[in-house]
């Protein structure tokens, strides 16, 4: 069956250069940071950033970009700001814990709030097919005196009348990872997935240009179809792979939620129906699950495998040779940087104006070949790291 190509919308090249001589600009002041295990009081910061001033109309806003109200996007260091005078907690909603890309969420969130003195209550939906359930956890804040709330939304499109109604009582959302349309959010943080699709794309397209592959056969896990996320990787990916000098064939796109028993699902249903496939790529759950079920279909060996994002058991893989290269956008810095612009917006100041509405760290490729620059600590934190759903103010 043909896969339906997404709608291409391509990026100015020069600005594309203009953020990689960025990363390139910036990348040794954050690979100077210590890492959590080397050293629990020293600071995590400063880390380059790309930001978005201005103001925020949802209107102009399409899929995988910045809403075009906001100013061009700025290069600048992220730096938190400094503890509150008041008593403060933050409610908390994220997808779910099926995925350990979101433990390292937790972390950086949990972490900065301790070492700002900010009380914190998290629930998770459960699911990016349970929106419902992430509205009601949302009105649950609303009723229970939270003073803010971080959102990691389940659904781009979701969630905006219940957002609205949390800003109406004076409770500010400020989004993280996952990004949302609703017009009320206060202010965001996070990487665009059409670039993390664009960067895995250009990588694959490397890699079988370099194997001298005349035709490539992808089979490609986006993650679920209704969160922003997913579908903007395909896209950027998909913008990449046009750029591609032989033919690509998209043997399958896979869509699903990124639970492990579904992932699987998704992977032996594929590959099954397309055991000539040259690559694996997609979420970390499909991928972090793709070694084992080559080697029972007896493809191992033949297909690689690339991710779209990185967990800590990706990290392995990666480590072990079993997958090839992953997309690192610095979750464990986003939650921490999500915690800092809801400080900021507690201590007065302004998104848009006196801090970014939007900002997001840099995304980087990991790979055998370079991930001696990447302690697994700096990235996700400390190994074998827990999630925990509160965390009590200081007395």
């Amino acid at each position: 069956m043909p896969v339906e190509r997404p709608v291409i919308r391509r990026r100015p090249r020069a600005l594309v250069v203009l953020f990689r001589a960025g990363i390139l600009a910036l990348f040794t002041l954050w690979a100077a940071v210590p890492s959590p295990a080397a050293d629990d009081a020293a600071p995590w910061w400063p880390i380059p950033v790309k930001s978005y001033y201005g103001i925020y109309d949802p209107g102009s806003k399409r899929p995988g970009q910045a809403s075009v109200s906001l100013n061009r996007p700025k290069l600048e260091e992220w730096a938190p700001p400094r503890r509150p005078s008041g008593r403060y907690t933050v409610g908390v909603c994220v997808p779910h814990f099926k995925d350990p890309y979101w433990d390292v969420v937790n972390y950086g969130i949990m972490d900065e709030a301790r070492r700002l003195g900010v009380g914190v209550r998290m629930t998770m939906a459960g699911g990016y097919d349970l929106g419902d359930v992430q509205v009601e956890h949302l009105r649950g804040h609303l009723k229970d005196g939270v003073d803010g709330v971080i959102l990691a939304a389940v659904d781009y499109e979701g969630g905006a009348s219940v957002i609205a109604e949390l800003r109406e009582a004076g409770i500010p959302v400020v989004e993280v990872v996952n990004d949302i349309l609703a017009p009320a959010v206060s202010a965001k943080v996070l990487v665009s997935f059409h670039e993390v699709g664009y960067l895995v794309g250009e990588y694959v397209a490397g890699h079988a240009e370099k194997a001298g592959l005349s035709t490539v056969r992808i089979a490609f896990f986006p993650g679920p179809r209704n969160a922003g996320w997913a579908p903007e990787t395909l896209d950027g990916f998909m913008e990449a792979m046009d750029r591609y000098p032989g033919r690509v064939d998209m043997v399958d796109v896979a869509w699903g939620d990124t639970g492990s028993a579904e992932q699987a699902g998704l992977l032996r249903r594929t590959l099954g129906e397309h055991p000539d496939v040259d690559y694996v790529v997609g979420n970390a759950v499909a991928v972090e699950a793709a070694p084992e079920i080559l080697q029972e279909l007896g493809l191992a060996g033949r297909v690689s495998v690339v991710a779209s994002y990185l967990t800590p058991p990706l990290y392995d893989r990666i480590r072990g040779g079993e997958v090839l290269a992953a997309a690192a956008d610095l979750n464990l810095y986003q939650g921490r940087m999500a915690m800092d612009m809801m400080v900021r917006i507690f201590n007065g100041e302004i998104p848009g104006r006196d801090f970014p509405f939007r900002s997001g760290p840099f995304i980087h490729m990991v790979t055998a070949g370079n991930l001696r620059n990447y302690p697994v600590e700096r990235l996700l934190g400390p190994h074998g790291y827990q999630s925990v759903l509160s965390l009590d103010l200081e007395e």
